[in-house]
């Protein structure tokens, strides 16, 4: 018993060490800051979401809520899709010129993930609050029906093609030339010993960016469309799927930023089989109690034909 608290004791404070080493690693830091935006946005966000889909309208039905929430859901929407683009770029330069990178860190890598932060609650903040439109809300839709300013040509189309279209098309970009770039290099990285150390970053920005492009393809298409040709084309569809589909981001990323975390994979299989124990288990199987009685049974009639073979002769 001593032996196994001593193996539980040893094995957190290795994934305790091991978290405090990938705190530490660069490009890790994204990642860790779009889990959080997620995570504020799946506790926050989304039970209002919910509230809303289950009553049919929101609660409370008033103005204020409705700004706080229009600036809410747009911020943390916009603030997750600027991490991933970032980390995107970043990712590329981290991969073919880390130096670089790690030179100039405190210029190029910490203020853009505070700047994804902080701007889009304050531009949201801005026009939400401040303005000059008469706001209309809708207590029955969505998000209120969104904020005045999206029914104003020229800020709509900026703050669309700033915040969202940009991002997204910048993020697919990037992610193809990596790819191109990885696929040319990759001998050339093998040799040089950094296409493994390198591989499971790579995998994980892919598999996330994969999942946000994904989803935000066809939001960006259908928005387009009404922004520049017909106000209501897909609006039903829009109402009732793609905006809640956006959801899938944060909820799904926290299983795929695993596959760039191996440590923490590793904890969660001991964790779930409780390795401490798994040796003793494997070498001393236990057969189902119906194997056991059935093999009694046949052993049973087996001596039985033996005995009147015997008799017979």
């Amino acid at each position: 018993m001593a032996d196994v608290s001593k193996k539980l004791v040893k094995q957190r404070a290795d994934i305790i060490l091991n978290r405090q080493i990938n705190y530490k690693i660069l490009q890790n830091h994204v990642i860790l800051a779009l889990l959080f935006c997620n995570f504020i946005l799946i506790t926050t966000e989304l039970p209002i979401t919910l509230v809303y889909s289950y009553y049919g309208h929101i609660q409370p039905e008033n103005d204020r809520f409705c700004s706080f929430w229009v600036g809410y859901n747009y911020s943390l929407y916009a603030i997750g899709l600027l991490l991933i683009t970032f980390g995107s770029i970043e990712r590329y330069f981290l991969i073919f010129h880390e130096r670089f990178i790690r030179k100039w860190q405190f210029i190029i890598h910490y203020p853009p993930i505070v700047f994804c932060f902080i701007y889009p609650l304050m531009f949201y903040n801005l026009l939400v609050n401040f303005y000059p439109c008469e706001a209309e809300y809708d207590y029955e839709s969505y998000v209120c029906g969104g904020a005045c300013y999206q029914f104003q040509t020229i800020i709509s189309t900026i703050d669309y093609i700033t915040n969202i279209f940009s991002p997204v098309v910048f993020m697919i970009l990037i992610n193809i030339i990596l790819l191109f770039r990885v696929i040319y290099r990759k001998q050339a990285m093998k040799i040089a010993n950094t296409w493994r150390k390198n591989r499971l970053m790579y995998i994980q920005l892919v598999s996330i960016s994969v999942l946000y492009f994904i989803i935000w393809i066809p939001f960006c298409i259908i928005s387009l469309i009404r922004l520049f040709y017909n106000p209501f084309f897909f609006q039903d569809v829009t109402m009732l799927l793609i905006n809640y589909c956006l959801y899938i981001c944060p909820l799904a990323s926290p299983l795929i930023s695993l596959v760039g975390l191996p440590v923490v994979r590793q904890h969660l299989r001991r964790l779930k089989l409780h390795i401490p124990w798994t040796g003793h288990i494997t070498e001393n199987r236990i057969r189902p109690t119906g194997i056991i009685v059935l093999q009694t049974i046949t052993q049973h009639h087996t001596v039985s034909r033996r005995h009147n073979d015997e008799h017979q002769v």
